[in-house]
């Protein structure tokens, strides 16, 4: 799988929040902190770690691929990492002790454990932290907000359970890389199909999503791709190809359709 190098896809795109944004810490280190702050770096900064990113593009993917009729029969499915993993833990320790075997467990693996990676399986897809690009042209980038704890019985607020956190304001703009390492080319489609979902506001990142937080638009997507064609070229000095993100879908759309046809027949 990574033996050689067969091609590299950079995804680079801009994240502009259309609400606030609540990616905590968990902890303050200030004096008079709020109970939860959201990520910072060194600079004071927030940011968007990229294992939320990751988190949030996978479980969609696996939501989708769980949605395609027959998936299992046609290799496109996702399986339950927790209650019910495609590859067993104790097969998989069999299998990796020997060369001849250890190819089975990436035939047992699902696509979603073959595309972002499982306890035996090392991801093709890297998803770098997301760092504030417009912050001198914010008048505050971050604000503190009241919450209290609902009384399910009543519907209101319940006495003496309050607090405070903190959010990225609406506007913020965060840079997103995503690194793709040997996928063919509907595999890549099938991540940008998921994608979509962002692009359109769709998809909600952080916490709190279902009470305001979260939601932006992935805004200008663009493709640059290393492969065999070019990879000395690049080694030497050389840019990159540009690339569309549609032949790539469409590759997605050919492959759905070539093993749909086949698990009906």
């Amino acid at each position: 799988m990574f033996d050689t190098f067969n091609n590299r896809v950079v995804l680079r795109a801009t994240l502009e929040m259309q609400t606030a944004l609540s990616v905590g810490s968990r902890i303050s280190l200030e004096p008079v902190g709020t109970d939860l702050p959201v990520m910072k770096g060194p600079d004071g900064l927030p940011f968007i770690p990229g294992s939320s990113i990751k988190g949030t593009v996978r479980a969609l993917t696996e939501r989708i691929l769980r949605s395609l009729p027959n998936g299992e029969e046609i290799g496109l499915w996702a399986c339950d990492p927790f209650a019910d993993p495609c590859v067993d833990r104790n097969q998989a320790r069999i299998w990796l002790q020997d060369e001849a075997t250890e190819h089975l467990v990436w035939d047992e693996a699902c696509t979603a454990c073959r595309i972002f990676g499982s306890p035996w399986l090392a991801s093709r897809v890297s998803f770098k932290d997301a760092y504030l690009e417009n912050s001198e042209d914010l008048p505050v980038v971050t604000q503190i907000r009241d919450g209290v704890g609902i009384d399910r019985d009543l519907g209101a607020a319940r006495q003496g359970i309050k607090y405070d956190f903190e959010v990225v304001v609406p506007g913020a703009r965060f840079g997103i890389e995503i690194l793709t390492e040997n996928l063919d080319d509907w595999e890549l489609g099938l991540l940008l199909s998921v994608l979509r979902f962002w692009q359109e506001g769709q998809l909600p990142l952080g916490g709190k999503v279902t009470r305001g937080p979260g939601w932006g638009k992935l805004k200008d997507l663009r493709l640059e791709r290393i492969d065999q064609t070019n990879l000395v070229n690049y080694l030497t000095g050389g840019q990159p190809a540009q690339d569309s993100p549609e032949k790539y879908l469409q590759a997605f759309r050919d492959y759905l359709s070539q093993q749909l046809n086949q698990g009906e027949g």
